[in-house]
């Protein structure tokens, strides 16, 4: 180690001293997306003004997940400040699946709609947006998503790819925020609230705009401003940590068990200045996604799971807002990949996927699209839909799939460090580098020849807790004592965190594995 430790986390993510400066620069909110903006923009917000000045009626449609609400509610808020009455639809999943459907389509020429604003969605609604149009509605695309290769008929389309905004996909919600930027002709900090949680909940790359994004609303984000974040939050310290652990899985929550169309009251959470409904509010989250975790924990039939098996296909009476969530217990449980299915109000069966590094699941469904009614996703997450009675065969060809292709051991990329080196000035360096998320991981370190007679264990002998002086404690959960029994020496690969307690500030090594010191 005759590097510095900041010339090795340089090299973790590869880039130079010069690149460093660059991505820890202060920024600001009016800053931080200079030089980008999207090509139609000037046309979208002419649309709008339009509609406004003519007195139309506009309604927004919106998606059911955090992104999706985040939107929907960016765009509620932005209309307000201008004291512009507007209607909005989160749709249900259960009702309404995703994206804009031609029921809802033909309900708003019904109602005398002068424009739809789709954000979250609608780069893939080509008949409803052509139907829209045939009746004279007007309508603006706010997505995020793949584009094809030709477009919806719509009059303006805002994403952040094809409208060049930049390299960097972000979220429905960013983009509706940038809308919001050149429709008010200001930054507002609520909405930039709003857009960063979409950032972390949509798992978006953590690089140039969307990074900058985060940085801005960190430094400037006050507790006790918004009520509605701050509870959701704990009112513990805004960051992209408690982001993805609390905030997003709480708002997810309402758009995996609601059945029905309440769950449009959670972006009147997001918008109202009413605090007795928002404390009311904010209970029934609490209540859903308490819900979703014992859903998630019921126990799941394993019997089927054969020792042979390379690839996991289950099928359980689940909620179709949970099996994404089944599908990652049991990927982690196992380290193989798993599809769990549950039965769809449409009568066919709806299921969701999860793979550990190293198997492609899109790659997978690619392989068996004859018998898919519908699939997507990505390498490590995907959905698909089949008819009931090809759930034997999707079965034998997902298996045999995991079979003939054999996960790839990825060695994890680390930076050697020394116990020395484990002190809050070096912790204060490597959060330098945040926020971490995708594309840009917290990085990994490798704590090597630890003696394992001098750890220390938790009560029960199940978890490592060994404190090293005052200041640093080193943890592994769930690391039995048992298993050490036999080593001499042992290294640690793991993350490094600030815990305070009591008004007591140290570093904690969380140990995500060990092996063997060589």
């Amino acid at each position: 180690m005759n590097k510095s430790l900041l010339e090795r986390v340089l090299d973790y993510y590869q880039i130079s001293y010069e690149d460093y400066l660059k991505i820890t620069d202060k920024v600001s909110l009016l800053t931080f997306s200079d030089g980008h903006k999207f090509n139609e923009i000037d046309k979208a917000v002419n649309l709008v003004k339009e509609v406004i000045a003519n007195k139309g009626k506009i309604v927004i449609y919106g998606d059911y997940d955090a992104d999706g609400v985040m939107g929907t509610s960016i765009l509620v808020k932005m209309f307000q400040y201008l004291d512009v009455v507007v209607d909005y639809y989160i749709p249900n999943r259960y009702i309404d699946g995703y994206g804009l459907n031609m029921t809802h389509a033909q309900e708003y020429i019904d109602a005398k709609y002068d424009l739809v604003i789709t954000v979250d969605n609608g780069i893939s609604a080509f008949e409803p947006i052509d139907l829209l149009h045939k009746n004279g509605i007007k309508v603006l695309i706010l997505d995020h998503h793949q584009v094809q290769e030709i477009v919806p008929n719509a009059d303006a389309i805002c994403h952040p790819i094809y409208s060049h905004f930049g390299n960097v996909s972000s979220s429905g919600a960013f983009t509706a925020f940038m809308f919001s930027i050149a429709l008010l002709d200001r930054v507002d900090k609520y909405l930039s609230i709003l857009a960063s949680i979409s950032l972390i909940s949509d798992m978006m790359p953590l690089l140039e705009y969307n990074r900058n994004l985060l940085r801005s609303v960190f430094n400037e984000y006050k507790q006790g401003e918004f009520l509605a974040v701050d509870l959701l939050g704990d009112k513990e310290e805004f960051n992209e940590s408690l982001i993805g652990m609390k905030i997003a899985p709480r708002i997810n929550a309402i758009g995996r068990l609601c059945e029905d169309t309440s769950i449009n009251e959670i972006v009147k959470y997001f918008i109202t200045n009413d605090k007795e409904f928002i404390l009311s509010y904010f209970s029934h989250i609490l209540e859903m996604n308490d819900a979703r975790k014992t859903l998630s924990k019921e126990e799941i039939d394993e019997s089927n799971i054969s020792k042979e098996d390379k690839g996991i296909v289950l099928l359980g009476e689940y909620k179709e807002g949970i099996i994404g969530l089944v599908a990652n217990s049991i990927m982690n449980k196992y380290k193989l990949p798993t599809v769990i299915f549950t039965k769809s109000s449409d009568g066919n069966l709806k299921g969701s996927a999860r793979a550990p590094e190293g198997f492609d699941i899109v790659e997978a469904f690619s392989e068996i699209g004859d018998i898919l009614l519908t699939s997507g996703g990505h390498a490590m997450a995907g959905g698909c839909s089949i008819l009931e009675k090809d759930y034997p065969e999707f079965v034998r060809r997902f298996k045999e799939i995991a079979k003939n292709k054999p996960l790839k051991k990825v060695e994890p990329k680390t930076i050697d460090i020394g116990m020395s080196e484990l002190i809050l000035e070096n912790y204060e360096l490597i959060h330098s580098f945040s926020p971490f998320g995708e594309s840009w991981p917290t990085p990994l370190f490798k704590l090597s020849h630890i003696k394992v007679d001098s750890l220390t264990y938790s009560r029960d002998h199940n978890h490592i807790i060994t404190s090293l002086g005052n200041r640093l404690k080193i943890v592994f959960f769930n690391y039995p004592k048992s298993e050490l029994e036999t080593l001499n020496f042992v290294d640690f690969l793991g993350t490094i965190n600030k815990k305070e307690y009591k008004g007591f500030t140290y570093l904690e090594f969380l140990a995500k594995e060990m092996i063997p010191s060589k």
